[in-house]
């Protein structure tokens, strides 16, 4: 069944917001760097906020979805990012990541459903799930009147973002010279020893932390079984997400490249290397994740380092992972 797009009311709701938004702040000025803790009560949200705003206004979208991610790592129970990752990925037509957005709104506050009808119908439309898009555009023919809740949180998300700074001229203070210190000899030292990508020196749990955009807890389910399985092709291994601890809302069902190394550059293939189905996990054990970039390639999702990203459940692991969110609350999560 093919079926009429009703996008008129939002095209001409969008234009008046953004002539809307052009009039109210031509006076404010953006700033990444600032170390106002603004609305969001966190300097470093602040500061990505700031950035994915700008990344809007500047038809960035790509970079504008990044940082939405990032900060609903960091806040995850704040709406105004998800109505951001909701505009980004819509600008993309990215209509797995639309919905997903949708989605997470609607669970933190259950009376946006009846207020998200069209939206919510359009990307059912586009993911072609007609069955359930075709009665929520029925209703929003009748609503088409009604203005969007989408828009005016998108609006008020953009103003907040901004931050305004005003220059104060205070006493110039001329600095005097302090006493010279004599540096000591420097010492060579080899990079190749300390670099990440050459080293297993920041292979750890805290930097896996820091350097992925999604954590959490998942079974592994079996992998995708082919011909051409080796050690620089490994198979899709697929996981079941139990509890999320970092990252934007990702698909339960969720499929992971499965190395067989660390991605060091200097890691070689073992010799004799052959792979087999014991290489594998057992089917049912429990792993902590740490994924990298919350985008996948070629389908895949992608783990810290390879297979450091994969750490086997236990007690003692969970409770290291624990201890690091806690000290790097409200900055990575």
């Amino acid at each position: 069944m093919k079926m009429a797009r009703v996008n008129t009311p939002r095209i001409l709701a969008v234009s008046l917001a953004l002539a809307l938004s052009t009039l109210i702040l031509p006076s404010m000025v953006w700033s990444a760097e600032s170390d106002d803790v603004g609305y969001y009560g966190s300097v470093l949200a602040t500061r990505k906020a700031s950035s994915a705003a700008e990344h809007m206004k500047k038809g960035e979208y790509g970079e504008a979805q990044s940082d939405f991610r990032q900060l609903i790592g960091m806040m995850p129970k704040q709406e105004d990012f998800y109505v951001g990752l909701f505009k980004s990925s819509y600008k993309l037509q990215q209509w797995d990541q639309c919905a997903l957005a949708l989605e997470e709104l609607c669970n933190l506050n259950p009376t946006y459903k009846e207020r998200l009808i069209l939206e919510r119908g359009e990307c059912f439309y586009h993911l072609n799930r007609y069955s359930e898009a075709e009665p929520l555009l029925k209703m929003a023919l009748a609503k088409v009147g009604e203005p969007s809740l989408i828009e005016e949180k998108y609006k008020f998300l953009m103003t907040k973002a901004i931050i305004e700074h005003q220059k104060i001229a205070g006493k110039i203070i001329i600095g005097k010279d302090k006493e010279k210190i004599k540096a000591e000899k420097y010492k060579e030292t080899n990079a190749a020893e300390f670099h990440e990508n050459t080293s297993r020196a920041g292979l750890n749990l805290e930097n896996a932390y820091l350097k992925s955009e999604a954590v959490f807890i998942a079974e592994y389910k079996g992998y995708v079984k082919r011909p051409d399985i080796t050690y620089y092709q490994p198979p899709q291994a697929n996981f079941k997400i139990e509890k999320f601890y970092k990252g934007p809302p990702l698909n339960p069902n969720i499929p992971i490249r499965f190395e067989f190394n660390e991605g060091l550059e200097n890691q070689k293939r073992p010799k004799d290397w052959k792979f087999s189905e014991e290489l594998m996990p057992k089917p049912g054990t429990k792993w902590i994740i740490f994924v990298e970039n919350a985008v996948p390639v070629d389908r895949m999702f992608e783990t810290f380092h390879g297979s450091y990203g994969r750490q086997p459940y236990t007690d003692e692991t969970l409770d290291e992972v624990l201890a690091i969110l806690e000290k790097h609350k409200g900055q990575s999560r």
